[in-house]
């Protein structure tokens, strides 16, 4: 059928007709409707309902949930650096007390390097002065025999 067949048989025969069966079917859908709500709506509307309520307190408990972290995160970090700075004031305490021991020690060795070194001059000064004493006691003798060895005679 051609198209302007098609337009005038559908404006011809009206697609709802008002007329006395209105009645039949709003009682029909009445009917339905009063059978329906209690055993379909208003289950799928409690349903519906208890499902919105789940999900707003699952995410009113996600939300309090990472609040609760972030609180706890936040804390955390505050120890981390306070732990931190303890642990550098203790490091810092240890090397002064490092350095304090070593400087003390520096000083006992300088200290005991300079007695020993004392000693040593005093000895060696002793020595030295024996020596002197003994050579200055053998100077005439140690004189004769160096020109005796020195000219082949005897004085």
């Amino acid at each position: 059928m051609p198209a302007p067949v098609l337009l005038l048989a559908s404006a011809a025969a009206p697609v709802v007709d008002i007329d006395g069966t209105i009645f039949i079917q709003a009682g029909i859908f009445l009917l339905l409707m009063a059978i329906l709500h209690p055993l379909l709506f208003k289950p799928w509307l409690a349903t519906r309902a208890r499902r919105e309520h789940a999900i707003d307190g699952t995410l009113l408990s996600a939300t309090e949930l990472r609040v609760e972290a972030e609180r706890i995160g936040v804390d955390y970090d505050a120890r981390l650096a306070d732990a931190r700075g303890r642990a550098g004031a203790v490091r810092s305490e240890a090397v002064k007390a490092a350095e304090s021991d070593r400087q003390r020690r520096l000083a006992d060795t300088r200290s005991a390097a300079n007695v020993e070194m004392e000693e040593l001059r005093g000895r060696l000064a002793r020595e030295s002065d024996a020596a002197r004493s003994t050579l200055a006691a053998r100077v005439d003798e140690l004189a004769a025999d160096v020109a005796t060895r020195i000219l082949g005679r005897t004085p």
